[in-house]
C-alpha cells in the first residue's frame, strides 16, 4: 500500500472494488478466519453487555413515567436491534469487507458521507459514549470512597483522571488492555447474574415492589408524548451498542453466510432477554420513583437484597466493568484513528505509531483531549447527542440497503431482507433523528449532536485543500516530527487495529 503523495487524490479516491488485505513481503496477507457461530454470539453479547444496563434504566422509566410503558420501550429497543442486525448482515454478505458502515456508504455514496462516518464515529460517538461510562465510573467510586452522594464537582475531577489513567495505560501497555477487559467481562457477566439473584432475594423476603407488574398500576403515569418515547428509546439503545460488532470484523468469521447472520442473531437475543431479566428485578426492588431517583443503582440493589456487603461487592464489580468498558474503547477508537489515517481518511500523522512502545500516541492524545471536553457535559445531554448522530448514520446505512437493492439487484445477497424490514427500519431511524427535536429537554442536545455534519464538511473540505496545494507528506511531517513519532510503515502496532476500523485501502 503506497505513501507516496504523488500517487494519492487530495483525501480518497473511491474504488471500485471493497477489500482489506494488507500488504506483505509476499503479496496481500488475508485475515484468518477463526470466529464460529457461538463465538460470533458471545462477541455481540460481551461487546453489548456492560455499563448500559446500569445507566440506561433511569432515563428510560423518567421518560416514559411508568413501569410497563419502560419495559416495553426496552423490548423493542431488542426487536428494532434485532432486525437491524438482520439487515446488516445482508450488507456484510453483499459486501464482505471488515469496516462496518464505511465500507457500505462509501460503497454506495462515495468518499464525503464516508469521512462524515468515520469523523463523527471516531470524534463524537465512540469518545461521547466512553465519558458515559467515564462518568458512571466517577459517581460509583466517588460514593465508595466519600460515602455520600458526590458533587458534581467531585465527579469530573475523579472522571478527569480516570481519562488521563486509561488513556496512560493505553499508551504504556496495550496487551495489558486486552488482558484486563478479558477479566472485566467475566465481572460483567458475574454482576448480571448476581443482580438477578438480589431481585428474587427481594421479592421472597416480601420486600418486593409487585404493584409494578400489577395490570390496574403497571401503566400509570405513563407519558402520551411521541417525543419522550423516542427519547425514551435513545437510553435503552444505548444498552444495545455494539449489536453490530460482527460487522466489523466480517473477513474473521468462519462461513460468514451462516455465522453473521446466525451468530448475530444469538447475541443479540441474548442480550434483549438479558436486559428484560435485569429490567424486571429493578422493578422488584424500587418504585419507578425510587429507580430515577438514584444514580447508583448497581450498589443500591446489593444493599436492598444483602445489606452493606453486597453493596460494596456490586459498586467494585461496577468499577472493575466501567473500566473495563472504557479501557477497551478506547484501545479500539484509537487503533480506528490510526488504521483510518493511514488509509487517508484523517491527517497521516494521526496514524503514527511510537516506535519505542508500539502504540498508536497520536491518536490516543487526540482521543484524550476529546473525551476531556465531553467531560463539560451532563450524561442525560451526551445520551442524546451521540444517539442522534448514531441513529442519522444508521438511517444512511440503511437508505444504502435500498439503493443497492435497485441499482444491483442480481447481486449474490446470501441473506436478503425483505424491503418492507429495510423501509421500516430506515422510516424508525429516520423518526428517532426527528423526534427528539420536538422535545423542550432534548432539542438542543440534538442540535449540538447534528452540529458535528457540518463541522465534518468543513474539515473535510480543509483536508482536501490542504493536501492539493501543500502536499499530503510535507504538511503532516511538521507534527509528525516534533512528536517524535514514525508511520505504521516504519513501525508496526502493539495490538493491531481496532474493531472499529476501516479496511479498504485507498489507492
Amino acid at each position: 500500500m503506497k505513501n507516496s503523495a504523488s500517487e494519492r487524490s487530495p483525501l480518497l479516491k473511491k474504488s471500485d472494488s471493497v477489500g482489506s488485505d494488507l500488504e506483505g513481503s509476499d503479496g496481500p496477507v488475508k485475515l484468518q478466519r477463526t470466529v464460529g457461530v457461538i463465538s460470533a454470539a458471545l462477541v455481540v453479547f460481551g461487546n453489548c453487555v456492560g455499563a448500559g444496563i446500569f445507566i440506561s434504566p433511569k432515563g428510560v422509566f423518567e421518560e416514559t413515567g411508568s413501569a410497563g410503558a419502560g419495559m416495553i420501550v426496552f423490548a423493542m429497543a431488542g426487536v428494532i436491534a434485532t432486525l437491524c442486525n438482520l439487515a446488516y448482515a445482508e450488507l456484510g454478505l453483499l459486501m464482505p469487507s471488515s469496516g462496518g458502515e464505511f465500507v457500505y456508504i462509501r460503497k454506495a455514496y462515495g468518499n464525503l458521507p464516508a469521512f462524515l462516518f468515520s469523523f463523527c464515529n471516531s470524534f463524537v460517538i465512540k469518545p461521547a459514549s466512553m465519558i458515559v461510562v467515564v462518568l458512571t465510573f466517577s459517581e460509583y467510586l466517588a460514593t465508595l470512597i466519600w460515602g455520600e452522594i458526590p458533587t458534581i464537582s467531585m465527579s469530573k475531577i475523579v472522571a478527569l483522571c480516570t481519562v488521563l489513567f486509561i488513556i496512560g495505560i493505553n499508551m504504556i501497555n496495550s496487551g495489558l488492555v486486552i488482558r484486563f477487559c478479558s477479566f472485566s467481562s467475566v465481572i460483567k457477566m458475574g454482576m448480571v447474574a448476581f443482580l438477578l439473584v438480589c431481585g428474587v432475594t427481594t421479592t421472597l423476603k416480601g420486600n418486593g415492589h409487585l404493584e409494578n407488574f400489577q395490570r390496574n398500576t403497571t401503566f400509570i403515569g405513563s407519558a402520551t408524548s411521541p417525543t419522550k418515547y423516542g427519547l425514551a428509546f435513545y437510553f435503552a439503545a444505548f444498552s444495545y451498542q455494539s449489536w453490530n460488532s460482527l460487522n466489523y470484523i466480517t473477513e474473521e468469521l468462519k462461513n460468514p453466510t451462516r455465522t453473521l447472520p446466525i451468530g448475530g442473531f444469538l447475541g443479540v437475543l441474548g442480550t434483549s432477554l438479558c436486559y428484560v431479566l435485569c429490567n424486571v428485578s429493578y422493578l422488584l426492588m424500587f418504585s419507578t420513583t425510587d429507580l430515577i431517583a438514584t444514580n447508583t443503582i448497581a450498589m443500591d440493589c446489593g444493599k436492598i437484597a444483602f445489606g452493606k456487603i453486597a453493596e460494596i461487592a456490586m459498586c467494585v464489580g461496577l468499577l472493575f466493568s466501567c473500566l473495563g468498558s472504557a479501557s477497551g474503547g478506547l484501545l479500539c477508537v484509537s487503533r480506528n484513528i490510526q488504521s483510518t489515517a493511514q488509509e487517508g481518511v484523517f491527517p497521516r500523522w494521526m496514524g503514527s505509531v511510537n516506535p519505542t512502545l508500539k502504540t498508536p500516541i497520536p491518536a490516543l492524545m487526540v482521543l484524550c483531549t476529546t473525551m476531556s471536553l465531553y467531560l463539560a457535559v451532563d450524561v442525560n445531554v451526551l445520551i442524546p447527542c451521540l444517539s442522534t448522530v448514531e441513529w442519522s448514520f444508521y438511517c444512511l446505512t440503511f437508505s444504502t440497503l435500498i439503493y443497492l437493492r435497485f441499482k444491483d439487484p442480481r447481486a449474490h445477497r446470501p441473506v436478503k431482507v425483505p424491503l418492507v424490514i429495510a423501509f421500516f427500519l430506515l422510516f424508525v431511524s429516520f423518526g428517532f433523528v426527528i423526534l427528539p427535536l420536538f422535545n423542550d429537554s432534548s432539542r438542543i442536545p440534538v442540535l449540538i449532536g447534528m452540529s458535528s455534519l457540518p463541522i465534518g464538511c468543513v474539515l473535510y473540505g480543509l483536508l482536501c485543500l490542504i493536501r492539493r496545494y501543500f502536499g499530503r507528506d510535507a504538511w503532516d511531517e511538521k507534527i509528525r516530527k516534533p512528536l517524535l513519532i514514525r508511520s505504521n510503515s516504519d513501525s508496526s502496532i502493539d495490538s493491531g487495529h481496532g474493531s472499529d476500523s476501516s479496511s479498504e485501502g485507498m489507492k
